[in-house]
């Protein structure tokens, strides 16, 4: 999950820098400033909280729906960022629906690599995740 977050909070950043400054890939040594506020932010919204105790509660990792729902709650932590910071960042309009979008991808893809990672390191034959015992075998 640390990975999952400090991959995700790397790739948002660029996207953010992409989207904000003109010629941002001469700047991407010095994209990690990006990347620390994107991070901020969304540490100070909630983000990273609700999502973990999401995950905590859906333990069936295995299908798209807990990535579709890690997007949607990036869309709605951004929204509500968006809301109480509108005087302060009114001249970035044109930003803010692509990268919700943009966001929401990277956040789904992450969270669906970072699950399938997660499987495959503890491997089919360990229990893990909440899964349910198998038939014909021991728990």
């Amino acid at each position: 999950m640390v990975l999952e977050i400090l991959v995700e909070g790397f790739l948002l950043g660029i996207l953010l820098g992409a989207l904000t400054v003109p010629n941002f890939i001469s700047l991407l040594p010095g994209a990690w400033g990006w990347e620390l506020a994107v991070g901020v932010i969304l540490f100070l919204n909630g983000y990273y909280l609700t999502k973990a105790l999401f995950g905590l509660v859906w333990k069936g990792q295995e299908s798209w729906l807990y990535p579709g729902i890690a997007a949607t709650l990036f869309v709605i932590h951004m929204y509500l960022f968006y809301v109480r910071a509108k005087p302060d960042i009114s001249g970035l309009p044109r930003v803010i629906l692509p990268f919700q979008v943009g966001g929401a991808c990277i956040v789904f893809v992450c969270t669906l690599f970072s699950g399938w990672l997660l499987r495959k390191w503890i491997g089919p034959d360990l229990p893990h995740l909440g899964a349910a015992p198998r038939a014909g075998g021991a728990a």
